[in-house]
């Protein structure tokens, strides 16, 4: 036969065997045979001779054909995306099985239709169909068929995150998936692993872990080395979240090493992930870039937009530890470029909420306030309210920054009301000690400030959370002061020395356990290391060995001398560690008990011993710090306060009463700023009150209020006033000395005019005195 009649007679069977309309002498079963056949090569043509065989079958009764005819077309349907022909072909499908008394098959197909169901997120239908179908299951079906309803049931609830329903479910499943047919121990380790991921989203991390153990177990006996690697992956993560880094760790490297032997980039990118994670909570962060910009580049060249934003808000992460906050918001910027992709909507917000922390740290106010209210926006679209919760905490310190206090307190408020809702304990106790601690600095709302306050150290103490009980103890000392409660004070400040006190001891054992966790994480490096190395070692002498036996001999004999030189290295290396890690923590110890020493003694030098103020020394420090660069001093106030007629107090009451008088009065002035404000015990009866991004008018109120709480106040029965000089950075002082001669100057007034009064400096004032120091008339 020629050529050219070869290929006609090709072109004419490929013709026949896809020419629909000659088919008059094909079977309802040959044809669907043709439809199967085609079911990959070309999908139109398989829906074509589908349809004609389910045509044929019908009219034939012939429900083998009916049912299988369905199946291909739903799963032809489920592939193209079209839902509502794949629904209605499996819907058909299991009821044909129904009809003709196959139970397992019609449990199998309308489990198929009740997962579309589920990915359609028709949850009611799902249910009623699911509600149907199990009784039937329980009766008449065999224990693998029972086990898949029960499993669909499960499913329904994890859609619909009834995580504990779920759970339950599933649970019941696992009586039925009994025996090592490896379909059924196929089946028991997808349900362990579904369990699992339950138990992830209750964020119950013991039961996750424990099932995620349970799950790669049954991966491992079934030698699945893809399903292991991704299992190790998330075993990883579930040991990270419970605090166990050092195991969390070996699980992630177990991972990476299957996977180098895997054709599987996205569950190794996603092992990439994991790892660097793990890497920067253990402070590697250079193996932590490493890892995740690997995985970042890789989802770059698959233009995978959602990977690009996660593994982008990770190096931004990693950047914003180490400080580095251009390089941060630069990673961070490319997760917001993808905002116009399909990338999960949580992830932008996160990259928009942390840049807006950015700004806020660095004083870019308005920018900072515009990307945590788009980020709060996102969150409230996505009702994720843990995360609404904390971006309108950051909205609320933004407005503190700048001053807003009634913006800031509603801020709180909002933030404390989502914490609730969703039965965040850390959150509901951050919000509210932020909340009481505002109400404190304005002077508002005490008593509520106390409840609230009290409420924080309530619930830290429920989750054992010592440093959110420090914060919350430190806010108290301030209102029980501003209350006059000194007793009350004093036992806040005890408890808040004693619970620093514990809080430095685990900080210490945290650090050791990160400086162990990093050390092992080293020696798990060199012990893969040498593993390589032997398998090159023994890829060499298997290439040897097909050419001469001589050289295989030789080559064999190096091997092991490296092999063994690599072992005596590392345990070499290995007790290196261990003796570094000892001499790491002899010094640490040494180094912490100096450094509080230290602080104890700073402490004594840098207070007044009599009122606990700072001194005039340090007072000097702070303004010659402060005045290095002058120039990004923008709001900055100094108010000089001396007690009136002071000599009377100490003529007619005594030297005790008139120390009694001193420290009441430092203690009044002290609780009656910021903690970032310094006040400082300048000389005799007079203070020295230093006041940070305060404009004058605030100053002017803040001294007006000391002055009438002074005026009210009785110390000990004894009755005084306060006599007040405030001047600003405003007013172009070039040195601190210049700066408190102003105020000094203005205090004079108050003292001339009366006394218990508080005068703002200004040039004429300035120039009253210059005058009465020319004519020596100037008076103490």
């Amino acid at each position: 036969m020629s050529c050219a009649s070869t290929v006609f007679a090709q072109e004419s069977l490929l013709k026949d065997s896809t020419d629909i309309s000659n088919t008059q002498n094909l079977s309802d079963t040959e044809l669907l045979n043709k439809a199967k056949s085609f079911s990959h090569a070309n999908p139109q043509i398989s829906v074509d001779f589908a349809n004609e065989a389910l045509r044929l079958s019908q009219k034939n009764k012939n429900h083998s054909v009916i049912a299988q005819s369905h199946i291909l077309l739903a799963n032809l349907a489920k592939e193209s995306n079209n839902v509502d022909q794949a629904l209605h072909h499996f819907l058909q499908a299991s009821l044909t099985y129904k009809n003709t008394g196959d139970k397992r098959n019609h449990i199998k197909y309308s489990i198929e239709y009740i997962e579309i169901l589920l990915n359609e997120k028709d949850y009611d239908l799902a249910n009623i169909y699911i509600d149907e179908l199990l009784p039937v299951a329980l009766q008449h079906a065999d224990d693998e068929a029972i086990a898949l309803t029960i499993i669909a049931k499960g499913d329904v609830h994890y859609a619909q995150k009834k995580y504990d329903s779920a759970i339950e479910q599933y649970n019941q499943a696992l009586k039925y998936l009994v025996g090592y047919d490896e379909e059924i121990q196929e089946r028991l380790g997808e349900t362990y692993k579904k369990i699992a991921q339950s138990y992830k989203r209750l964020k119950n991390r013991e039961q996750t872990a424990y099932f995620y153990k349970k799950t790669l177990d049954i991966y491992t006996n079934l030698g699945n080395k893809k399903l292991m690697a991704r299992t190790l992956n998330t075993l990883a993560e579930a040991e990270r979240y419970l605090g166990n880094l050092v195991i969390a760790l070996e699980y992630s490297i177990q991972g990476l090493k299957l996977h180098e032997q895997l054709d599987d980039p996205v569950g190794l990118n996603k092992s990439l992930m994991g790892a660097g994670i793990i890497y920067r909570h253990i402070g590697r962060y250079e193996k932590s870039l490493e890892h995740i910009y690997e995985a970042h580049l890789y989802y770059k060249k698959m233009d995978d937009y959602s990977g690009i934003a996660k593994s982008s808000n990770q190096l931004g992460l990693i950047y914003t530890r180490l400080k580095e906050f251009e390089q941060a918001r630069s990673f961070y910027q490319l997760t917001i470029d993808q905002a116009a992709k399909k990338i999960d909507k949580n992830t932008l917000a996160s990259a928009v909420r942390e840049v807006a922390v950015i700004d806020l740290n660095a004083n870019k106010y308005n920018s900072a306030m515009h990307l945590a209210k788009k980020a709060y926006k996102i969150y409230l679209s996505e009702k994720d309210k843990s995360k609404a919760s904390l971006t309108a905490r950051i909205i609320a310190n933004i407005y503190r920054a700048q001053g807003d206090n009634t913006n800031a307190i509603d801020s709180y408020r909002e933030s404390l009301r989502l914490a609730k809702e969703i039965g965040s304990t850390i959150y509901q106790i951050k919000s509210q000690t932020a909340l009481g601690g505002v109400l404190i600095d304005i002077n508002m709302n005490i008593e509520e400030a106390v409840s609230l306050l009290n409420k924080s150290v309530t619930l830290s103490m429920q989750i054992n959370d010592k440093s959110q009980a420090l914060y919350a103890y430190r806010n108290l000392l301030l209102a029980e002061k501003l209350r006059g409660n000194f007793a009350e004070a004093l036992r806040y400040a005890e408890e808040e020395i004693a619970l620093t006190q514990m809080l430095q001891k685990v900080n210490n054992d945290n650090e050791l356990i990160l400086a162990k966790a990093s050390l092992h994480s080293h020696k798990l490096e060199i012990e893969l290391k040498s593993l390589k190395e032997k398998s090159k070692f023994d890829q060499l002498e298997l290439t040897k060995k097909n050419s001469e036996i001589e050289i295989t001999e030789q080559a064999r004999i190096i091997t092991e001398l490296e092999l063994i030189k690599n072992k005596y290295a590392s345990i070499a290396l290995a007790l290196l560690l261990a003796v570094c890690v000892l001499l790491v923590v002899f010094i640490y110890r040494r180094f912490i008990a100096s450094k509080k020493r230290n602080i104890e003694l700073d402490f004594l030098a840098a207070r007044d011993p009599l009122t606990n103020s700072y001194n005039r020394r340090v007072l000097f420090d702070y303004m010659n710090k402060d005045f290095t660069n002058p120039e990004q001093l923008e709001q900055y106030c100094v108010i000089l306060a001396d007690i009136d007629l002071f000599k009377n107090v100490n003529d007619t009451y005594g030297h005790s009463a008139g120390d009694s008088v001193l420290v009441s009065v430092a203690n009044l002035l002290q609780s009656s700023v910021r903690q970032n404000d310094i006040v400082a015990r300048f000389g005799g009866e007079e203070f020295c009150i230093i006041l940070y991004r305060v404009s004058i008018e605030q100053a002017m109120k803040l001294a007006e209020t000391m002055r009438k709480k002074i005026e009210k106040s009785r110390f000990d029965e004894i009755a005084i006033t306060c006599s007040f000089g405030v001047t600003s950075i405003e007013f172009n002082a070039k040195s601190p000395t210049e700066l408190i001669d102003q105020a000094d100057i203005a205090l004079y007034k108050s003292k001339s005019v009366g006394r218990n009064q508080v005068t703002l400096w200004n040039e004429s004032l300035q120039n009253e005195a210059n005058t009465a120091e020319r004519n020596g008339s100037k008076q103490e």
